[in-house]
């Protein structure tokens, strides 16, 4: 029998994607996917000042198209509904979402979610948070580590929602592979496309869903979006082009026994 579920997520490309697969995912049934309209980096004021920044930018949305395109364009006819930012968090689409009666309540780049729609369905309501967590946590998780020279925290957490902001009890980790001709826009779509297929593998070959605690010697570090500016951004790609990504390659194996995540798959 088909897993139901419902997806709560944004409206660019790669939120799209991830309800395209869904749609198509064998033992899966989405039943509805909501799209919020979630602020994009072309709306912030730099976009016009800063060419650097647009190049940045630019370059996402290309990238972007190169992994997600086709597939959103031959897996587009699921039941969704667009809504504004803020909105899950009415009574009539919380409601709505009530009706659907879903198995699993799936998150991932949407608004914060308030108490009464993670009450409702509490251990069903998985959240995807683009970073490893407790590592990083807040915005930008997959980008400050570039900021850092510290990919070994790129990567994703697939965890159950909870109150507190990325502090939910963690189902699966994964870190992704990373190649010598990489950049920051090519490691975070194959993040992405990992966790929709990790994801996917949890809701239907597991009959419960467990968690693990996982402990780190490691201070976390937590970013809002106000931490990405122009400084950063320059930052990561000096980083990028110092040799970032064949420094991390070297001593990979050694950075992941280091910094461990809690794998089920």
């Amino acid at each position: 029998m088909k897993k139901k579920i419902v997806i709560i997520t944004g409206n660019e490309l790669r939120h799209k994607f991830f309800a395209s697969f869904f749609s198509k995912a064998q033992g899966i049934k989405l039943i509805k996917c909501f799209h919020e309209n979630v602020p994009k980096l072309r709306d912030n004021i730099e976009f016009k000042k800063n060419k650097f920044y647009r190049q940045h930018v630019n370059l996402r949305k290309k990238v972007e198209k190169n992994f997600f395109q086709k597939y959103v364009k031959s897996n587009k006819n699921y039941q969704k509904k667009f809504i504004k930012k803020g909105e899950i968090n009415k009574k009539n689409i919380i409601n709505e979402i009530i009706s659907l009666k879903p198995q699993y309540l799936i998150s991932y780049g949407c608004s914060i979610i308030k108490e009464e729609l993670i009450e409702k369905f509490k251990n069903n309501f998985i959240n995807i948070h683009l970073g490893l967590s407790p590592y990083y946590r807040g915005s930008g998780t997959n980008f400050f580590p570039f900021v850092n020279n510290e990919i070994q925290f790129c990567g994703s957490t697939i965890m159950k929602i909870s109150k507190g902001i990325d502090k939910g009890a963690i189902i699966h980790q994964s870190r992704p592979k990373i190649y010598l001709n990489d950049n920051i826009h090519s490691i975070g779509n194959r993040i992405i496309l990992n966790t929709a297929n990790d994801l996917k593998k949890i809701i239907t070959l597991k009959k419960k869903i467990k968690t693990k605690k996982i402990i780190i010697n490691f201070k976390t570090k937590y970013y809002k979006r106000k931490d990405f500016t122009i400084e950063s951004l320059k930052k990561a790609y000096e980083n990028l082009n110092s040799g970032l990504i064949k420094s991390y390659l070297k001593k990979e194996n050694i950075l992941k026994k280091k910094y461990k995540i809690i794998k089920t798959l």
